[in-house]
């Protein structure tokens, strides 16, 4: 037998004990597509569009239908997730059970072509952000999931559980982390599991900038290309940008756990444009610039030296249906705008390439009009109630301090919330979307102003998931209607009467 045949059957060797699943030596570079939204790309689309930038992967909030037909034949690799909500609501209404889950969604999908590599059992079933409530007997559901794949002879699928850094404590330095303390127990219970899994990993999402904020670092800091002197020191490992700091703070607790050789694939990273301070396209791009380049390089980090690191960049449109206790800048993590044209440039290839991705090509977008305030300021109290009722339905996050619409006078703040109610509401006139109890009128004329952009939606294409997903997920699904909205829009209220006052 010649060298090549033995190298080949090596190959295959190291394949089947890997539990089926080819993993790649120059690891990936993937996308996710979160799809909470009032209007999407078509599947379609974003199937050319992600083959085109060179893309291998792509991870998905759901295994929506539509999605699944549209990855039919394609070579890229696809991560779905069996979501909170579902659990939730099988347990309350006993709708399914997981295994006609994995038959349907799963197991049909892949007889037709596509090429399913991973399920995500639970996203941050462990979170508290936006207050989510945790989902204790993860681990029991993780379990009866291997069990419902066995069943439907899908073992070979790679399995994890996504977690964000609010399940760990970091006091200044790595080597001082852990997870918190009502998280910890759990944690190594399914950290157990997750090692006795063929083929699993940890699935960590991380938003360098988010992690800045929350620790009081410099900005600079976020970047992988730090342009300050800030650094931190932890024994022989220095730290000079978040990433790094928060890749390693994930080893060190769980090595404090007893694993110290867990695989961990970065299930979310990027950079918002809006909705917080520092959260601009010129920060995005200059973020991404550098994290690609360090992928590229095979940098690894100060603990997990000169390694691949297997990374989604999150997300690939905005994600407007995103309830706002979440944050604003959750709504504005896209690299795209919704009418699939790039907001920056980005080489996905990590050669630092100054060039804008692929646009998305057959996006139709609604006419040129737009609906803004006529400046009847008579009645205060009028104005405020239809600004929250636009709100209510739609996405004012920009208007919010530090975002790009966020410092317009009274007369286009009113405006704006009208116009995003408008084109939320697909332009429709005769349904009332710009009458506002007469305080609306169109405008053929672009009202955007300096940073602010007044956007005009793309043509409704596609059937995106459904919003209770994600009110059932942050647990105020049950919510009475109107007021899951009343702490996010009592901003606006506030800032409309005292615009009258002063």
């Amino acid at each position: 037998m010649n060298n090549g045949k033995v190298g080949i059957i090596l190959l295959l060797l190291v394949m089947v004990a890997e539990g089926g699943g080819i993993r790649r030596a120059e690891g990936f570079v993937g996308i996710y597509w979160g799809r909470f939204s009032t209007q999407s790309l078509v599947p379609s689309m974003v199937v050319d569009l992600l083959l085109q930038n060179g893309l291998t992967d792509i991870r998905l909030s759901a295994p929506s239908v539509n999605v699944m037909e549209a990855l039919q034949g394609s070579s890229l690799g696809v991560t779905v997730a069996l979501q909170n909500d579902f659990i939730k609501r099988m347990k309350w209404n006993n709708i399914k059970t997981i295994n006609d889950w994995v038959a349907e969604l799963l197991a049909v999908p892949i007889r037709r072509g596509v090429n399913i590599t991973t399920l995500v059992v639970l996203e941050d079933a462990y979170s508290t952000t936006g207050k989510r409530q945790p989902i204790w007997n993860a681990t029991d559901i993780f379990r009866e999931t291997l069990n419902c794949l066995k069943n439907n002879g899908l073992s070979h699928l790679r399995t994890t559980s996504s977690h964000t850094i609010d399940i760990l404590k970091v006091v200044g330095k790595p080597s001082e982390a852990d997870f918190i303390d009502d998280v910890k127990p759990k944690m190594k219970e399914f950290l157990t599991l997750l090692h006795q899994t063929n083929n699993s990993f940890y699935l960590y999402n991380l938003y360098p900038l988010i992690a800045a904020e929350v620790n009081s670092w410099p900005v600079e800091f976020a970047f992988m290309d730090n342009n300050s002197s800030f650094a931190i020191v932890d024994g022989s490992y220095t730290y000079r940008n978040a990433f790094e700091f928060m890749y390693d703070a994930l080893v060190v607790a769980m090595e404090k756990v007893g694993f110290s050789d867990v695989e961990i694939v970065i299930g979310e990273v990027g950079w918002p444009t809006d909705g917080m301070k520092h959260a601009t396209v010129e920060n995005a791009e200059r973020f991404h610039r550098g994290f690609l380049r360090h992928v590229k390089q095979k940098k690894g980090t100060p603990r997990r030296p000169n390694r691949n690191i297997d990374v989604f960049i999150g997300t690939l449109t905005d994600e407007n249906k995103y309830p706002p206790l979440m944050g604003a800048y959750y709504r504005h993590k896209g690299i795209y705008n919704f009418d699939g044209a790039p907001k920056y440039k980005i080489d996905f290839t990590g050669q630092g390439r100054d060039i804008y991705p692929s646009t998305a090509k057959g996006t139709v977008k609604m006419p040129s009009r737009w609906c803004v305030f006529n400046g009847d300021t008579s009645n205060a109290t009028k104005v405020a109630e239809q600004v929250e009722l636009a709100c209510s339905a739609s996405d004012c996050t920009s208007l919010n301090h530090y975002s790009t619409c966020g410092n317009l006078n009274h007369t286009w703040n009113v405006s704006y919330a009208f116009n995003m109610f408008y084109q939320t509401n697909n332009q429709e006139i005769e349904n009332g979307a710009c009458d506002f109890s007469g305080l609306g009128v169109l405008t053929p004329f672009d009202p955007s102003v300096g940073t602010c952009r007044f956007p005009i939606e793309i043509l409704a294409a596609d059937k995106v998931d459904n919003g209770i997903q994600i009110a059932n997920y942050i647990g105020y699904g049950d919510a009475p209607r109107g007021a899951k909205h009343s702490f996010a829009l009592s901003f606006f209220v506030v800032l409309l009467l005292s615009s009258f006052v002063l």
